[in-house]
């Protein structure tokens, strides 16, 4: 008998309030919010266990092109390359936590749906697709009841990532994965509150927001710490911009469950012409020319770039979605790649068939 499991788990845009989901950055700020949307450019993992195979490991990532294989006499002293550093640590902790026995021919491979280093939170979206197929395979269940135990294996994944990425890591872009949907993340002192906001909000804010990778590659660790050791330092008046950020992020929110696209918008801009500021080379040379070419044809639309900045993904967003099919074509023809997605009302998925092998 053997076993196969698929786990899927979407990236997300966040609207407003990143970098502020870092502890113990929130704790100093008021009332400390994060807007985020989860999409379906979706990370996968794939389990599959033969327990008539020889006995051994293979780790695979499809979209990097790295694999790696092992016996299960060396899991908890083996290394593995970069790319799939986060593939054997994840497998070692889960294995060991449930004590799950070794047995047969295990082999474990993912596929990232959103482009590498894009600011979509996708290494954290595979950590999710990952924990989820693995907590199924060690604890053999079909499925995690993800609104109970969806917050244990947020804090899982956030920890088991710190030590690949070897910078403190935020947690937003677990919520987006694990639960799904539009939130709203608030932050604070030994625990957190997570909420859905409307379902109708999805469509609304899926045909006014255009999504564009730069094809340039960004490293969200190394750019958070930064903002990390200005902030705890104390420098200028970082303090004081961040709490401008969250404002921006409560407006946000208040907008959204008022319908009220243009303020919305507004809130996207304010958040945006801070962030901007926090450190040099957030914002680049082309996404401030993408955005100034946005303004032209969408006057009052709002830009933001996605993740910790310097790169990856952006979006535009426009009041009035008559006018993003426009925006996107003349941004098409700079050279941003347009990425097309859906907003996702679900977070991680994970099927289980049993085999005859």
């Amino acid at each position: 008998m053997g076993i196969k499991i698929h786990s899927k788990a979407p990236t997300r845009v966040d609207l407003a309030g990143g970098t502020i989901d870092l502890w113990p950055l929130y704790l100093f700020l008021d009332r400390p919010t994060t807007i985020n949307l989860a999409i379906d450019l979706a990370a996968e993992a794939w389990l599959e266990v033969r327990e008539s195979g020889a006995a051994g490991i293979t780790l695979r990532s499809e979209d990097l092109g790295q694999e790696m294989k092992l016996a299960w006499a060396d899991l908890e002293t083996a290394v593995a390359p970069p790319q799939l550093e986060l593939h054997l640590k994840l497998l070692r902790f889960i294995a060991r936590k449930h004590g799950a026995s070794p047995k047969g021919e295990l082999t474990l491979r993912t596929k990232a749906g959103s482009p590498a280093g894009a600011g979509l939170g996708g290494s954290s979206t595979l950590s999710v697709a990952l924990v989820g197929a693995l907590t199924a395979w060690a604890k053999g269940e079909s499925q995690a009841d993800i609104l109970t135990e969806g917050e244990a294996l947020v804090e899982v994944v956030r920890d088991i990532e710190t030590t690949v990425i070897q910078v403190p890591a935020g947690v937003q872009d677990y919520y987006g994965a694990m639960f799904g949907g539009l939130q709203s993340l608030r932050w604070g002192a030994g625990s957190h509150e997570r909420e859905w906001l409307p379902t109708d909000l999805l469509a609304g804010l899926e045909s006014r927001i255009a999504l564009f990778y730069s094809g340039q590659s960004r490293n969200s660790g190394i750019n958070n710490w930064a903002l990390f050791k200005s902030f705890i330092d104390r420098q200028g008046d970082v303090r004081e911009r961040f709490g401008r950020i969250n404002q921006a992020a409560r407006d946000l929110e208040e907008a959204l469950r008022a319908r009220d696209w243009k303020t919305a918008g507004n809130a996207i801009r304010s958040e945006w012409e801070v962030r901007r500021t926090l450190a040099p080379g957030i914002s680049t040379p082309e996404m401030d020319r993408a955005f100034a070419l946005a303004e032209k044809i969408a006057p009052g639309c709002a830009g933001k770039i996605c993740g910790a900045g310097g790169g990856g993904c952006f979006f535009i967003y426009t009041a009035d979605p008559a006018s993003k099919t426009a925006v996107e074509k003349t941004l098409a023809a700079e050279g941003m790649r347009v990425l097309p997605f859906h907003a996702s009302p679900r977070g991680l998925e994970v099927e289980t068939a049993r085999t005859d092998t």
